[in-house]
């Protein structure tokens, strides 16, 4: 017990309690057994839950859904990979059983926290960080909406820089097991658009390290720590090799990869994302400053920034007649940046003092760190420019890999966010260790013009701006067009006042950030000052430091996640209670589709996932639906209820549409639908994709199946034979199973969706090929006779994938123990 140094223990002791306190009282409601109502994470459940009723059934997850579009890979949606030694198990350690939100908060601050004590930082600097880093409030905006694997993803990311840094310190072992670990970590999060802004900042950092190994000869500790580094890297992703590979396979077959229809009207091209569409939640080119002036670009797009009586917008409204008040409350948002038109839900803020420290950083701190974070920096900042640095940004497109895949460039703010925040931490650091005031101080007043010339950039941009959005100028422009020149009379002052007071809101607002930013900035400026000319103690310093960062982050997060954002768990529970029309269809056991259009036809196939979650539906909701499947919605579902032939085709016995009299969904049958598979009649053969989906339009599905002219040569003969039968035999998600009895060859369509990574067909145990027919289905040819037919779904992917896992976790299990040996025999050698 006498070896043990407890007053080296005590700093780290005392951060870990106040990451749990913190995230305690923040997350209070969590506590009392309230949840959050995510949003996302509710349309997840209604995506999962067919996953998980098929797991109840059978005892494992099935590798297809049938819960949403018809049908669509499982792994897609829940991401399960059954790997009995995955290391994925030591995620779970880290949350210590907290309940979420609590957890991940946790989390994240042990992670900062590890980076800064292998940057060899002050652990009392390294804890208020932490702080700064997990809570910055771009990370409570995105766990309101219910983005949790995001926010997974960010908490693990300081851990694998962390790692890497190890290794390149020359220790080994450790940075090797745990970057294995980490990187496992990482993408297990299963969110890998900030998984790919990780490895930016990894390029950024690597690139930097190799050039100083190269300047002062250190050639071989380059060459190791880069096998080291890339030997670790590979171990963890194929820890997640099931998820990596078919998520691979299925971006080819998603609208990720493009679609074979794409033209000007649609967010694809041939080979992925339109540029419109990748390129869309862009920022204006000034916008992030808002990650030191949280409402400098009004805050949300959604709620009141301001209070209603400080409002002069909402006084307009309320001086004007009722009726036209009630018309312009839709207008009444006060985010007037880039992400124009589709909204935001708050700002990227990372804290006044953290940018003041960090900005302070950029000659305070060792050119070692300055140059490459820096560069990251300015990199990540022109990414995020997105549609507003068009040239660039479509040159990133085109030549960075795999990054035409991902959208919405503003989330690349994460990364600024996080170097700013280690960076910080190494400035605060530095002001702490420098011996010499002199020099210190020389480097002070130089940080100070770094900072004033930001807050000069701010002061430009309120001075020449417009405060205005595309909304107002939209309203403006409408009042404009009336035609009516009295009625226009009438309702142009009225609606100007509306709108001059919008402007006057965000800029009362921008004012009142610059002015609280800068008074949070004057704090730290005295603190650091004092320590420079030694008028207090380091340790005073950093804790004012720290609690008035927490102050300034926490008065803002608070309105975006607060107690507001939970409610009972019953309550929660509601939102997958069956409505009438639900429990209406549950009582037919067969099988069969449905569509709920109750909310209109576009919210059935972008937010419908709350009816998978009782029905096998033809609508849903997934970022990264299959390529024909969205291109069958876009050229036939949209034109409900002109559509029938595509609906009988899907198998769709039952719409939920909503009563005319009172608005409440109620249950259309559909007698036509076709059921689980039909024989057809004949065959047509079309050479193109368009030239199918134009048939489908107007063909009877009952009687005839349109399929790929390439495919002719490979089908015989059919002879349609009246009396001839298929059935549905047995219907589980990863086997369908069927019986037919017919006299001559038969061509059978079966209501399932086409998917050949991993859907085989089988007659009698004999595999057949499945030929694609009517664009997104199957077809398969029934020989004379009868048969048992089988689909199974089989990935290839999936079986690979998952012996590469176990494989890869095995061998980190034995570096992680390998390393723990070395740490435990170390002290007993000194």
């Amino acid at each position: 017990m006498n070896r043990i140094n407890w007053k080296a223990i005590m700093p780290h002791a005392l951060a870990v309690v106040i990451f749990f306190v913190v995230a305690l009282i923040y997350c209070k409601p969590a506590l009392e057994g309230k949840v959050l109502q995510q949003h996302d994470v509710t349309q997840w459940k209604g995506m999962a839950q067919n996953s998980f009723q098929s797991k109840e059934k059978t005892g494992h997850f099935p590798l297809w859904s049938n819960g949403m579009f018809s049908g669509m890979p499982a792994y897609q949606i829940t991401g399960i990979s059954e790997n009995p030694i995955s290391v994925g198990y030591l995620g779970d350690i880290f949350l210590v059983g907290l309940p979420k939100p609590v957890g991940v908060f946790f989390l994240a601050c042990l992670c900062f926290y590890f980076l800064t004590q292998v940057l060899s930082i002050n652990a009392y600097i390294g804890i208020i960080s932490a702080l700064g880093y997990t809570y910055a409030t771009y990370n409570p905006i995105i766990l309101a909406a219910g983005h949790d694997t995001k926010m997974n993803a960010i908490a693990y990311l300081p851990a694998i820089i962390a790692s890497l840094i190890l290794i390149y310190d020359k220790k080994y072992l450790a940075g090797t097991a745990l970057t294995a670990l980490f990187t496992s970590l990482l993408l297990g999060a299963n969110h890998l658009q900030i998984t790919y802004y990780g490895f930016i900042i990894i390029l950024f950092m690597s690139v930097a390290f190799a050039v100083k190994c190269i300047k002062e000869k250190e050639t071989p500790h380059l060459l190791k720590s880069a096998g080291l580094a890339i030997m670790a890297a590979s171990l963890g992703i194929m820890v997640n090799a099931v998820t990596l590979i078919t998520t691979y396979e299925y971006a080819k077959k998603s609208i990720r990869g493009g679609s074979v229809l794409a033209d000007s009207t649609t967010n694809v091209t041939k080979t992925g994302l339109s540029k419109d569409y990748a390129l869309s939640y862009s920022v204006y080119k000034t916008e992030p400053l808002v990650m030191m002036f949280p409402r400098f670009y009004g805050g949300s797009s959604n709620q009141l920034e301001l209070a209603q009586e400080k409002s002069a917008a909402i006084a307009a409204l309320q001086n004007m007649p009722a009726d036209l008040g009630q018309q312009l409350q839709g207008y009444l948002q006060f985010y007037w940046g880039g992400i124009d038109g589709v909204g935001t839900s708050g700002p990227p803020y990372a804290g006044a003092i953290i940018c003041f420290l960090a900005l302070m950083g950029l000659v305070m701190v060792d050119k070692k760190y300055t140059y490459w974070m820096a560069a990251a920096m300015v990199f990540t900042l022109l990414l995020s420019w997105g549609k507003y640095l068009e040239g660039f940004n479509i040159a990133m497109l085109k030549y960075l890999p795999m990054y035409d895949k991902f959208r919405a460039p503003s989330m690349i703010l994460v990364v600024p966010t996080f170097l700013m925040s280690m960076l910080a931490a190494l400035t605060l650091n530095t002001i702490t260790k420098e011996a010499n005031p002199s020099i210190l101080w020389e480097k002070y007043k130089k940080g100070l013009w770094v900072v004033g010339g930001v807050f000069a950039i701010a002061a430009l941009v309120y001075f020449t701006a417009d405060f205005s959005n595309s909304s107002d100028k939209m309203l403006l422009d409408q009042i404009s067009k009336i035609s009516d020149a009295t009625q226009r009379a009438q309702l142009e002052a009225p609606v100007k006042s509306f709108v001059e007071g919008l402007r006057s809101d965000r800029k009362t607002l921008a004012m009142n950030d610059m002015l609280r930013t800068l008074l949070f900035c004057l704090v730290a400026a005295l603190a650091v000052f004092a320590v420079i000319k030694q008028k207090i103690k380091p340790l005073y310093a950093i804790i004012a430091i720290g609690v008035f960062a927490m102050i300034d982050v926490f008065g803002i997060n608070t309105k975006y996640l607060n107690e507001n954002n939970y409610q009972d768990a019953a309550e929660y529970e509601n939102n997958f209670t069956p409505s009438p029309a639900d429990l209406q269809i549950l009582k037919d056991t067969s099988y069969y589709r449905v569509l709920n259009v109750s909310q209109g036809i576009s919210a059935a196939f972008n937010g419908g996932a709350l009816s998978s979650y009782f029905h096998k539906s033809v609508g849903g909701y997934h970022p990264a639906k299959l390529s024909i499947y969205q291109d069958l919605i876009e050229r036939q579902l949209y034109k409900f209820p002109n559509c029938l032939p595509v609906l009988n085709m899907l198998n769709t016995k039952y719409i939920i549409v909503p009563d005319q009299q009172n608005g409440q969904p109620m249950v259309q049958q559909n007698p036509e639908a076709l059921g689980a598979a039909w024989l057809v009649k004949s065959l047509q053969f079309k050479e193109t994709p368009a030239a199918i989906m134009d048939e489908l339009s107007s063909f009877n599905p009952s009687e005839t199946a349109v399929l790929y002219q390439k495919d002719q040569g490979a089908i015989g003969a059919i002879q349609y034979d009246s009396t001839a039968s298929i059935q549905l035999v047995k219907a589980e998600n990863d086997q369908m199973s069927y019986a037919s009895n017919a006299a001559t060859n038969q061509f059978a369509v079966f209501s399932e969706v086409f998917y050949d990574a991993g859907w085989k067909a089988y007659v009698d145990e004999k595999e057949t090929p499945i030929f694609q027919t009517n664009y997104v289905l199957r077809g398969i040819q029934v020989p004379a006779g009868k048969h048992n037919i089988q689909f199974r779904f089989e990935p290839a992917s999936y079986s690979v994938g998952l012996k590469a896992a176990m494989g890869s976790s095995a061998i980190i299990w034995l570096l992680l123990l390998w390393a723990a040996a070395g740490a435990i025999r170390k002290p007993k050698k000194a």
